[in-house]
């Protein structure tokens, strides 16, 4: 089995690369990729440890990298990158974390004023700008129960929806204006490109009902290697549509478990919600195409 989607504490995992690398050999996992957001500072990390000591298989260099289209929030994967180079051109376009949060989070700040959103009085002076704002207000927002008109109730119950679904759609009343800040589709995936990677759609199911309007754009305007097919929040349907897309358009195939750490304690490297099961032939048609760590 394989797992190319994880992400450490150099993005928004809570788990170093020693521990990554050690859940991996527990999951004897033959091929990984640790695809922090917006950074490879993870892979220089790697150079200093004695990898073979905690795990026995082999590392694809990979990044998730911020992106949109049709004005909408998503993020592609760059495999095979060359990780040094990245590390040199991706502060060129990428803010730092923090700033990033800290713009976000008053933007955000002031679409839920405008919107009626009840919040603590205190609420500014408790954030903290290494987190991100959509988790912050997530949690703010649900602590008064005259919010809940609000949201829809998937919404309220997950942080992670209410990213997608509120701040990230741009009919919605809760839209984060990010243009200013986050690269554009073409810009994103040039930026893989030029450190000699691979580019991926990820978990294209999980921009909701923008999904298919996303996925039809990009495969009829831009240049992409493939799309992450496995995915544990994906419904055999969905699975089998992307799967089908990447036959018909000779695209290659990936999968990841999302592993994020205890932000998200139900997602295990390999296994996802433990339905994943990420077979090493996908890689097949395109691990000649990269180069290992």
């Amino acid at each position: 089995m394989i797992d190319l989607h994880m992400h450490t504490t150099y993005s928004d995992g809570t788990e170093s690369c020693e521990t990554v690398l050690k859940k991996c050999q527990e999951k004897n996992l033959n091929y990984i990729s640790i695809t922090d957001h917006n950074t490879s500072l993870a892979y220089e990390e790697l150079e200093r440890i004695d990898i073979p000591n905690l795990y026995k298989g082999k590392i694809i260099p990979g990044i998730e990298l911020n992106t949109k289209v049709l004005g909408i929030p998503i993020e592609i994967l760059g495999y095979g990158i060359n990780y040094k180079k990245m590390n040199i051109l991706a502060p060129k376009i990428y803010l730092p974390p923090k700033e990033r949060n800290l713009i976000e989070f008053k933007r955000l700040y002031d679409k839920c004023v405008n919107y009626g959103i009840v919040l603590s009085k205190n609420c500014s002076d408790n954030y903290d700008p290494n987190t991100f704002a959509s988790g912050f207000f997530h949690k703010e927002i649900v602590k008064h129960e005259e919010n809940k008109k609000l949201l829809t109730p998937e919404s309220w119950d997950s942080s992670k929806i209410f990213y997608r679904q509120y701040m990230s759609d741009p009919n919605m009343p809760l839209y984060v204006e990010m243009d200013d800040l986050v690269p554009d589709f073409i810009t994103a995936s040039n930026l893989v490109r030029k450190a000699g990677g691979l580019v991926f759609i990820p978990h294209i199911f999980e921009y909701r009902d923008n999904a298919e309007r996303i996925l039809n754009y990009i495969l009829d305007n831009y240049k992409i290697d493939g799309i992450e097919c496995y995915y544990t929040t994906f419904t055999q349907e969905q699975h089998e549509r992307v799967l089908n897309i990447c036959k018909e358009k000779n695209l290659f195939i990936s999968g990841g478990s999302d592993f994020h750490g205890t932000i998200k304690p139900d997602v295990d490297i390999g296994v996802g919600y433990g339905n994943l099961r990420i077979p090493d032939e996908i890689l097949n048609s395109w691990i000649n195409n990269v180069t290992l760590f």
